[in-house]
């Protein structure tokens, strides 16, 4: 059996009594700590419990994908002949990848939760999760280039200066360069360390060095522009007559539009912005058309499909 622990958001005040009580009863299964990197990982040490931890898969491996990897791995090899006690910060099923990986193996798992480190942000940051927010990893930047701009945003395990940059790349597709991104580091504890700095600046603030318990606070823009598709299609409405002939018709006149204005030795980009954007207004009205059904979803996937030749 491998029980996967949460030893809380920082020092070990959090770590729950009847997390405590097992460690300490604890006689037969090996005990593995993802890092040491933990301030709670002192109740270990003081309680002169025995343990181990994994902080050289983070150096034996090129990315983080596979470090989470290596240890899952050995965590398995490890339970193959012993009950293992595998204890991870915060809770073991919130931004945790090695918990899935472990639930994925087929193997005996038991959650025993901690506190998440998601409370002290919420208080740190000052904001109601009930508004809408995302919650993303530093080091998986696909999460990044899926982020909701108008929803609250808080982002994990951003360890140094060099993640935090690629976090700045990311973000910039979505938001302002200049936009105030709040760094919260140890969160909850004695020493919970809170300030900002612009988006652009975001890798200088954070510095070179390492922390495993810093996370990233982004407001949301205030008339900032959606980047979900469904936005931007209309209603069906049966009394609109509006007719698949008619729209390709308009597709027709706007595509010449673009095309004239190649010949124009002026700058014609704006022109062709609003020409651009009529196009696909005019694309997506293909769902709602009167005499022909299509379907969004149909459309996007093909779209998906076209980029990937």
């Amino acid at each position: 059996m491998i029980y996967i622990i949460g030893l809380g958001p920082n020092d070990s005040s959090n770590i729950k009594e009847n997390i405590k009580q097992l460690l300490l009863d604890n006689t037969n299964a090996k005990v593995i700590a993802r890092t040491k990197e933990h301030p709670a990982i002192s109740f270990l040490e003081e309680n002169n419990i025995a343990f181990e931890t994994c902080d050289r898969f983070y150096t034996e491996s090129e990315n983080f994908e596979n470090t989470y990897n290596g240890i899952a791995n050995y965590i398995l090899e490890v339970a193959g002949d012993n009950d293992v006690m595998y204890l991870v910060p915060g809770h073991p099923m919130v931004a945790e990848l090695t918990t899935q990986l472990l639930i994925n193996s087929g193997k005996d798992v038991k959650i025993v939760g901690g506190e998440s480190f998601l409370d002290s942000c919420f208080n740190a940051a000052k904001f109601d999760p009930v508004e809408g927010f995302s919650l993303v990893d530093a080091t998986a930047l696909e999460t990044l280039r899926q982020v909701n701009p108008l929803q609250h945003l808080l982002i994990t395990q951003c360890y140094d200066d060099l993640t935090a940059a690629n976090v700045s790349d990311e973000l910039m597709s979505f938001y302002p360069y200049n936009h105030e991104v709040t760094v919260i580091e140890q969160a909850g504890a004695e020493d919970e360390k809170i300030y900002t700095a612009p988006l652009h600046e975001l890798s200088a603030a954070v510095g070179e060095d390492v922390n495993n318990l810093r996370a990233l606070y982004i407001a949301p823009l205030k008339n900032g522009l959606s980047f979900n598709i469904k936005d931007y299609t209309k209603e069906f409405d049966e009394n609109d007559e509006t007719t698949e002939a008619d729209l390709v018709e308009k597709l027709e006149k706007l595509v010449t539009g673009l095309k004239a204005n190649l010949n124009r030795e002026e700058d014609y980009t704006s022109d062709n912005s609003k020409l651009l954007a009529e196009i696909i207004n005019t694309s997506l009205d293909f769902t709602i058309a009167s005499d022909n059904y299509y379907e969004l979803s149909d459309i996007l996937s093909e779209m998906k499909s076209d980029r990937q030749k």
